[in-house]
């Protein structure tokens, strides 16, 4: 399963913060509150002392589990409860009343691979924008291509448009990203063989499994998916489906694309 990214966990320490009721206005109250809270949800007797210890500054907790290794009654907590702790904590953070922070959170945690609901966290199949954009601008540093900071601009701004749920628009930058890598593998292939494609990116697409890059398969699939990513609305998904699944569709042909540049420029 994903982690949370620390993108996510930065917008759960205000919504954590607001679950503190107006009635408790001193130290005490805040510290009964909390302790209260956390035992009525479940959370371990370790976790409370922690959160105590630290004055229940959420903004020093947070980022402390994170790192994954906390130090509580002598003991040492590692890295895998600490994170199954901080899901725990997003889950409860969910509870906050204010309608934005929860839907900028529900966002966060679909680029994270993530969905929430009464339940809690549920996993979005395997795959993680998050950590898939990750892998991908490391190859990418690794590869021959040029323009890259053009590429990491569009995977990135792909991922701020969609947190912010201007769906369609991260779908428009994940394709630019997804169009600048074709362009570029094909410039370094036109200079390995001599060789000039034709404009546009269907042509070059098959120019690409004209000579070996592509297997016709493969060549068949992009096009594919380019028509799905050029198309406007796809009945039956809605906005946020489809700017999740557009956008990971960019990012998993990319490195394709990327991965098999290793062998073949």
């Amino acid at each position: 399963m994903p982690d949370l990214s620390q993108r996510t966990l930065g917008k759960i320490i205000p919504m954590l913060n607001c679950l503190v009721p107006s009635r408790a206005e001193t130290f005490p109250e805040i510290r009964n509150f909390w302790r209260t809270s956390l035992f009525e949800h479940g959370f371990p007797p370790w976790l409370i002392d922690f959160v105590l210890g630290k004055s229940s500054n959420w903004s020093v907790i947070v980022p402390e589990l994170y790192q994954g290794r906390v130090m509580v009654g002598g003991g040492v907590i590692g890295e895998f409860i600490c994170r199954q702790m901080l899901r725990n904590l997003t889950v409860l953070a969910y509870e906050c009343q204010y309608r934005q922070l929860k839907n900028d959170l529900r966002l966060s945690l679909q680029l994270d691979g993530f969905e929430i609901d009464g339940k809690g966290l549920q996993g979005i199949g395997i795959t993680s924008i998050e950590q898939e954009k990750s892998h991908l601008v490391s190859l990418l540093k690794s590869s021959k291509l040029g323009r890259q900071d053009i590429i990491t601009k569009h995977i990135s701004d792909a991922e701020d448009l969609f947190n912010q749920g201007r769906h369609h628009p991260a779908i428009g930058e994940a394709r630019c990203a997804m169009q600048t890598v074709i362009d570029e593998t094909v410039v370094v292939l036109e200079g390995k063989l001599g060789k000039k494609s034709g404009a546009g990116t269907k042509n070059r697409i098959e120019f690409l499994e004209e000579h070996g890059f592509l297997t016709s398969d493969e060549q068949s699939a992009y096009l594919s998916a380019w028509g799905f990513l050029s198309s406007g609305n796809h009945p039956g998904l809605s906005s946020e489906d489809e700017g999740r699944i557009g956008t990971i569709i960019c990012l998993e042909f990319i490195q394709i694309l990327l991965l098999k540049g290793q062998s073949l420029l």
